[in-house]
């Protein structure tokens, strides 16, 4: 029977949320080895930065996967895209060319479009009422992984060498087989809409969905840089690989303490004031990082990414709660725009930083929370009332 409106299902939102740690370890990989490749290949930091682009490449397509998931059981995408992503990103230390890199890249992005547009849907369902805090505890997931990720493929290398990074598709391989045996079908939350009506729904709410989804395009623009040259700023910064990697998984642990509080922040104090407290707050900090003096690197990169990853679960509950009538495809808009954003970013950021150096050009992200402040004042918060279950 499924369970009532108002329990939290805290088993499978746990559950879930490492599968998502799990799956994304592994596109964290690039930033690590980002040096390494560009050595081994002789990349310039635009084509270093393009690398990124591939890596997002498939996020046109993730609306029409979370479509898709609306309709079918989304079971199976959750399932499956945790070794898929192991598995071709685990490659890329064999591959031997910039091309072989890019295509992997690129069979890695569809496999995470595929998770990413219903996992946030299964989500919102098991954590009823307190989707807020549900949407915390998966983004917590995604960045610990993220975190995590660095240091097991900088691991690998040292002990194994680039040519066996293969051997960090273990988990995930793994992972999906317990996948398979313990997740069962989710239901939706609400009846899916016909094809006419989700026209009318968006065309109804398009007002606020333009809003948020300008305010999570923007924010992607900072976090799409600091996820992939963060480790090569530190090696600017007179940092080992090995003390960058760190410093890369201290950004991403602070940002999943962010991302575990924003969400559940935003249940209290409403989610439009959480995104424009945090936004807020994000500059004076990113700037004390980038100036600060380097023995505080560590402790500065930590303030900044628990700051910086908080709004990420808040600007996906908001959408689930905007569309709960199409919960995969707000999961899939979210993070289509997010990624084609921090694709872009990492490009832009690469054919800067070739121009002025990467330490000016990093600098220079502080500003951008400053450009999404208009769009959360224009905001409104979404209805908190959940759609009763109709199967």
């Amino acid at each position: 029977m499924p369970a009532p409106r108002s329990t939290f299902e805290t088993a499978r939102v746990v559950l879930l949320s490492i599968g998502h740690g799990i799956h994304d370890m592994y596109p964290a990989f690039l930033a690590p080895l980002l040096p390494i490749l560009q050595a081994k290949l002789s990349l310039s930091n635009t084509l270093a930065g393009s690398l990124a682009t591939f890596l997002r490449s498939s996020s046109f397509v993730q609306p029409f996967i979370g479509y898709l998931a609306d309709r079918t059981n989304a079971r199976l995408f959750v399932i499956l895209a945790p070794g898929a992503t192991a598995l071709f990103m685990s490659l890329i230390g064999v591959a031997p060319s910039y091309a072989l890199v890019a295509l992997l890249l690129a069979l890695v992005g569809l496999s995470h479009a595929s998770y990413h547009a219903p996992a946030p849907a299964m989500i919102a369902h098991v954590s009823r009422e307190r989707i807020g805090a549900g949407m915390s505890l998966f983004m917590t997931g995604g960045e610990l992984g993220r975190a995590l990720g660095p240091i097991l493929i900088v691991v690998i290398v040292q002990w194994f060498g680039l040519e066996r990074s293969y051997l960090a598709a273990i988990p995930g391989l793994v992972f999906s087989a317990l996948l398979f045996r313990l997740v069962g079908p989710i239901q939706h939350t609400a009846k899916p809409v016909e094809h006419a009506d989700l026209r009318a729904i968006l065309r109804d709410r398009r007002g606020p969905l333009l809003l948020l989804l300008a305010f999570v395009w923007t924010r992607a623009l900072l976090v799409g840089s600091l996820g992939v040259f963060t480790p090569t700023y530190l090696t600017t910064r007179n940092l080992s690989l090995m003390q960058a990697a760190a410093g890369y998984a201290v950004l991403e642990l602070a940002g999943a303490a962010g991302a575990m509080a924003g969400g559940t922040i935003s249940d209290r104090l409403g989610r439009r004031r959480t995104l424009l407290l945090a936004q807020s707050i994000a500059v004076p900090c990113f700037f004390a990082m980038a100036f600060g003096p380097r023995p505080f690197i560590f402790p500065l990169l930590a303030l900044t990414g628990l700051v910086v990853f908080s709004t990420a679960p808040v600007a996906l509950a908001t959408l689930q709660e905007w569309l709960p009538e199409a919960r995969s495809l707000a999961g899939g808009l979210y993070f289509s725009l997010n990624y084609i954003a921090t694709g872009l970013a990492a490009l832009l950021f690469g054919m800067l930083a070739d121009r002025i150096g990467v330490q000016t050009a990093f600098n220079l992200l502080g500003l951008i929370p400053l450009a999404t402040i208009p769009f959360a004042l224009l905001m409104r918060d979404p209805p908190r009332s959940a759609p009763v279950d109709t199967h």
